[in-house]
């Protein structure tokens, strides 16, 4: 790593229940993480020259895991059952070196697919709410 960058290989998945983290099996890749952007607001009155604007609430946007679907873990069950119910869950998504990133959000989405010569995959589409932090976890 001359320049610093780094694999993304060993970079997990996890969600909170109760006071316990529980790794997500299969997790392949993720996006979106940080895409969010803010409101603009408004305003400008009759004396502007031109638009004038202030920028709101910073949003986190949604974010989509990708897996392969495998239906005996549990901490696909998890999110399976957080999707049914509509509550925020905690989150993070922990790099190799267990620095990440967490977020609370609601599972929207837990779409399957499948094909010839292919495994059975998942694709999770998460709405954060809050703001995405960054954590050191200690292993």
């Amino acid at each position: 790593m001359a320049n610093g960058a780094m694999l993304a290989r060993k970079t997990r998945l996890e969600v909170k229940d109760g006071e316990n983290w529980i790794q997500v099996k299969g997790f392949k890749d993720f996006s979106g993480l940080g895409g969010g952007s803010a409101a603009v607001v408004d305003v400008s009155d009759l004396d502007s020259d031109a638009k004038e604007k202030l920028i709101g609430l910073p949003d986190e946007g949604q974010i989509s895991i990708s897996l392969n679907y495998i239906e005996s873990d549990p901490g696909q069950q998890f999110l399976e059952e957080a999707r049914l119910s509509g509550d925020l869950i905690d989150a993070r998504i922990v790099l190799r070196n267990n620095n990440g990133f967490a977020y609370s959000a609601a599972v929207l989405t837990f779409e399957k697919s499948g094909g010839v010569d292919a495994v059975l995959a998942g694709t999770v589409g998460m709405e954060i709410s809050g703001l995405v932090t960054k954590v050191t976890v200690t292993p």
